[in-house]
């Protein structure tokens, strides 16, 4: 059975490689997209409509907003001023995908909106420094070890 247990533990440190890859992928992706491709428009802050809070997660705020006369709810990670109106970027194909942001917002900014504050975004992006640079002699220690980490 601790074999077993072991094994498992094994698989699930394993999968999260992947996954931070592809998390990384991601955001980056969304970022790049708002960055080269995002539309300038102004957005009314109609209403705050609800918030999610993740412990340990962070905190989304969901908000009404128009936009071109459209009215949708949508989730942001900043705090907006309820009532007035706010430069947001746009993805022409995608219009109700917007992000706060101007045609002169760096990529770090928009990133960091993206991510909830210019704090998280330097944790974030230190994390996947971190990760680029300790994670590939990581992963080979531990496939050098499985024998040792699955017997126990």
């Amino acid at each position: 059975m601790k074999k077993l247990w072991n094994g498992f533990i094994w698989l699930l440190v394993l999968s999260g490689f992947p996954l931070l890859v592809w998390a990384g992928f991601g955001v980056a992706s969304e970022t790049y997209a708002f960055w080269r491709y995002g539309v300038e428009k102004m957005a009314h802050v109609v209403a705050l409509d609800h918030i999610t809070a993740v412990q340990k997660g962070g905190t989304i705020l969901y908000y009404v907003i128009e936009i071109d006369g459209r009215r949708f709810v949508k989730d942001f990670r900043v705090r907006l001023p309820v009532g007035r109106d706010v430069a947001v970027l746009s993805l022409p194909q995608d219009p109700n995908n917007v992000t706060v942001g101007n045609s002169k917002s760096s990529a770090f900014e928009i990133f960091s909106y993206l991510m909830g504050g210019k704090g998280v975004a330097l944790l974030v992006l230190a994390m996947f420094c971190f990760m680029i640079l300790a994670g590939p002699k990581a992963l080979v220690t531990l496939i050098r070890a499985r024998r040792q980490i699955i017997d126990g």
